[in-house]
């Protein structure tokens, strides 16, 4: 049931952010002139602009989440091959502030967190921008520096590179993708 849920809130994730249109990583960008941008291994997501924020309530507190993705309705980042477009997914608790967050590995442990130890889930996912199937990292340890600009918008960065492991297969996943890879994030938003 969980993974049925999980499966749903990808695909919808996914649905509203390609619907909203905007950029991608372009093949002859790189992070040497990028400032908003996440590696996961070794394929690289310059950020598309493309956002969504929502806030709901489990066991009395507040969780803010919010999904950044470089996929378009017309595929946008297609520099990655199989891994190309992809999304990420910061889930944190308590009112909104900014500082250092820390990553915990699964959403049962994210729901059990007590809020003054500033929880955060970390997904990514990648192979969104393809028709032949994507596949979703959770990170499982590390720490978040979470930011709100004057316009309200989240900003994330990791503090070092954070472990993946693969948490989830849609339409058959990425063909050979690896069970984990390290997750880097500057300045996403």
């Amino acid at each position: 049931m969980n993974k049925t849920i999980r499966t749903g809130l990808v695909t919808l994730a996914t649905a509203i952010l390609t619907a909203c249109g905007g950029g991608g990583s372009e093949s002859s960008t790189s992070s040497s002139n990028a400032t908003s941008f996440w590696t996961l291994d070794s394929y690289q997501y310059i950020n598309g602009g493309n956002s969504a924020v929502s806030t709901s309530s489990i066991t009395g507190a507040v969780v803010t989440t919010a999904v950044i993705s470089t996929a378009t309705v017309s595929g946008g980042d297609s520099s990655n091959g199989a891994y190309s477009g992809s999304a990420l997914s910061f889930s944190f608790k308590g009112s909104p502030v900014t500082g250092v967050y820390t990553v915990v590995p699964d959403r049962t442990s994210f729901v059990a967190a007590d809020i003054s130890t500033s929880p955060i889930l970390v997904d990514v996912t990648v192979g969104i921008a393809r028709t032949t199937g994507s596949s979703q990292y959770t990170a499982s340890s590390g720490q978040v520096h979470v930011t709100r600009d004057t316009s309200g918008t989240y900003h994330f960065t990791s503090v070092a590179a954070m472990p993946t492991t693969k948490t989830l297969d849609v339409l058959g996943g990425v063909a050979g993708a690896p069970v984990s890879m390290p997750l880097a994030v500057v300045d996403a938003y």
